[in-house]
C-alpha cells in the first residue's frame, strides 16, 4: 500500500519581484515513487508580452542535485505557464519533465514571476509525494543525438527544413510525432523542435522512424529574450537577469559546441535586450509570417553586417499550434542549406554556420542563389582591382517579382524577375560594401519579402 504526504506551499507577491525567480524547496522523503504538482495564482493572464495588468507565473522543478544545468544537473523541467500541474515518475513525466530516478533529499521548485501585477500576486503550491516500490534503478532518458549518419544526396545539394518549432513539451498543442509527419507531407528535408528550454521533446524523437534528418535543440527563453541552441544534448540556464549572466551563458553553450542563434530580436518577439551580447552564429532575421515586425529583425542583422559581422541568416515558423488555425505555419519560411556530398544533421549544421543558406517564404517559395566566381553565399570574395565584383544571382518560382541588391551602403539595384527561372550576372560597386546580399520582393508590395539570401563577404 503506497504512503502519500500532501504538502502545500503559499505567499503573496508585490510587484517587486516581476521578472524575477523564486525557489521553493520542499523535502522528498527516501523510497518517493512519484511526485505530483499542482499550483495556482491570483490575475491569471497569458504570457503574451502585450497583455498586462495580471500576473503570469511559470513553473519548473529541480532534484536534490541542485537548482544547476547541464549533464549531472538537478534541471528536471519547466512547463512555463502552459500547465497548471504536472507529475513526475522513475519512468513516467508529463511532457515538458524527465523522468527518473526519484532521489531523496530536498528538491526546489522555481517560480518565474514573468508578470506581477501592481495588486501583486497570490500563489499556492500543492505537491504530493507518494511512496512505491522502484524493483529496478530506472533507465535514464536517453535524448535524440547530433548524428553525422549520411542520408541521401539531393542532385543540387540543396536542402529544406524548419528550425524553430514548438510541441505539447512546451507550450504547444501537439506531439512531436505529428509535427514530424506535418514536416514529411509539407516535403521538408530536415526538422528541428526546440520546445522553450526543455529536452523532453528529445526523447520523444529519438524513438521516431523517419526520412528527416532531424536536428536536437531546443529555445533558451528568457525573460530578456530567446535564442535557440542546436546540437544540444544537456540544459542551459534561463533564469537570467543580467547582462554579464547572458554573455556567460552564451559563450558556455558555444564551448559545448552548440551553434546557436538570436531569435526574432523585434517588438513582441519579445525583443533582444542585451544587444551587446551578440556572439551568435546567426540571427532569426525571418520569423513566421513575415510583415509580424520581421523588418526589424533583418534590419537588426543587417546592422551587425554593417559593423563587420558575418552572421548567417535563419528563418523558422515558430510553430505552436498544429491542432487549430494559426498565423505561424510549420514550414513558413522555410530555411535552404547547401551541403556538397551526402547531408547529415552535423554537415547541415556546419552549412548554416558557414552561411550556406537562403530563406523562403514557404517550401515551395522562391528560390534563391547568390555566388560569384564560383564562390557560395556565406563565402569571401575579392573586393575586386577596379573595385566591382560580378555576381551571380538566380532565382526561381519568382516570376513577376522583384530582386533587390544591397550592401553596406543600403539598396544598390532592384530588377524586375520576369522568368519562372531567371539568371542575373551584374558587377556591383565593393567600395565600403562589406558585403554583398539580395532578397525577393513582391513588385506591388515591396515591403513583403520572399526570399532572402546569405550575404557573400567582400576582403578589403
Amino acid at each position: 500500500m503506497s504512503d502519500v504526504l500532501q504538502l502545500s506551499l503559499s505567499g503573496h507577491l508585490d510587484e517587486s519581484y516581476s521578472q524575477s525567480f523564486l525557489e521553493l524547496p520542499f523535502e522528498v522523503p527516501e523510497g518517493t515513487a512519484r511526485i505530483d504538482v499542482v499550483y495556482r495564482y491570483s490575475g491569471a493572464i497569458g504570457a503574451d508580452p502585450t497583455l498586462t495588468g495580471g500576473n503570469t507565473v511559470d513553473i519548473g522543478i529541480f532534484d536534490s542535485r541542485g537548482a544547476s544545468f547541464g549533464k549531472g544537473g538537478g534541471f528536471r523541467g519547466w512547463s512555463g505557464s502552459a500547465r497548471d500541474q504536472f507529475f513526475i515518475t522513475a519512468s513516467e513525466a508529463t511532457p515538458g519533465y524527465m523522468p527518473g530516478t526519484i532521489q531523496p533529499g530536498f528538491w526546489q521548485l522555481c517560480l518565474g514571476l514573468y508578470k506581477v501585477a501592481p495588486q501583486g500576486c497570490d500563489y499556492q503550491v500543492d505537491i504530493t509525494l507518494t511512496s512505491g516500490a522502484v524493483h529496478a534503478q530506472p533507465a535514464e532518458p536517453v535524448l535524440l543525438p547530433l548524428t553525422d549518419i549520411a542520408h541521401p544526396a539531393s542532385a543540387d545539394g540543396w536542402y529544406r527544413g524548419e528550425l524553430h518549432c514548438h510541441t505539447f513539451n512546451s507550450d504547444g498543442d501537439g506531439s512531436p510525432l505529428e509535427v514530424v509527419h506535418k514536416a514529411e507531407s509539407l516535403g521538408l528535408d530536415f526538422l528541428a523542435i526546440t520546445d522553450h528550454n526543455v529536452l523532453s521533446q528529445l526523447i520523444a524523437l529519438n524513438t521516431i522512424t523517419t526520412h528527416l534528418m532531424l536536428i536536437p535543440g531546443f529555445e533558451v527563453t528568457t525573460y530578456r529574450g530567446h535564442w535557440n541552441a542546436w546540437g544540444a544534448d544537456a540544459s542551459l540556464d534561463f533564469r537570467i537577469l543580467s547582462e554579464s549572466r547572458m554573455a556567460g551563458t552564451v559563450a558556455e553553450a558555444r564551448s559545448r559546441g552548440y551553434l546557436i542563434s538570436c531569435n526574432h530580436p523585434r517588438p513582441h518577439g519579445p525583443n533582444w535586450v542585451y544587444t551587446d551580447v551578440d556572439d551568435f552564429d546567426c540571427i532569426e532575421v525571418w520569423n513566421g509570417p513575415w510583415l509580424s515586425f520581421n523588418s526589424i529583425s533583418l534590419e537588426y542583422w543587417e546592422t551587425k553586417l554593417r559593423q563587420g559581422r558575418r552572421i548567417s541568416p535563419v528563418g523558422g515558423s515558430d510553430a505552436h499550434f498544429h491542432h487549430r488555425e494559426h498565423n505561424a505555419k510549420i514550414g513558413m519560411p522555410t530555411t535552404w542549406l547547401y551541403v556538397e556530398g551526402a547531408p547529415s544533421p552535423v554537415k547541415l549544421l556546419e552549412a548554416l554556420h558557414k552561411g550556406h543558406v537562403f530563406i523562403s517564404e514557404s517550401p515551395q517559395g522562391p528560390r534563391l542563389v547568390l555566388s560569384s566566381g564560383g564562390v557560395m553565399m556565406g563565402d569571401s570574395i575579392p573586393s575586386g582591382d577596379d573595385s566591382r565584383v560580378n555576381i551571380v544571382v538566380e532565382a526561381s518560382g519568382a516570376g513577376g517579382d522583384m530582386l533587390e541588391i544591397y550592401t553596406a551602403r543600403g539598396i544598390v539595384g532592384r530588377y524586375e524577375i520576369d522568368q519562372a527561372a531567371w539568371r542575373l550576372e551584374i558587377p556591383v560597386d565593393s567600395r565600403d560594401a562589406l558585403y554583398i546580399r539580395t532578397q525577393i520582393v513582391m513588385t506591388d508590395s515591396p515591403d513583403i519579402v520572399r526570399a532572402i539570401s546569405s550575404p557573400l563577404y567582400l576582403q578589403m
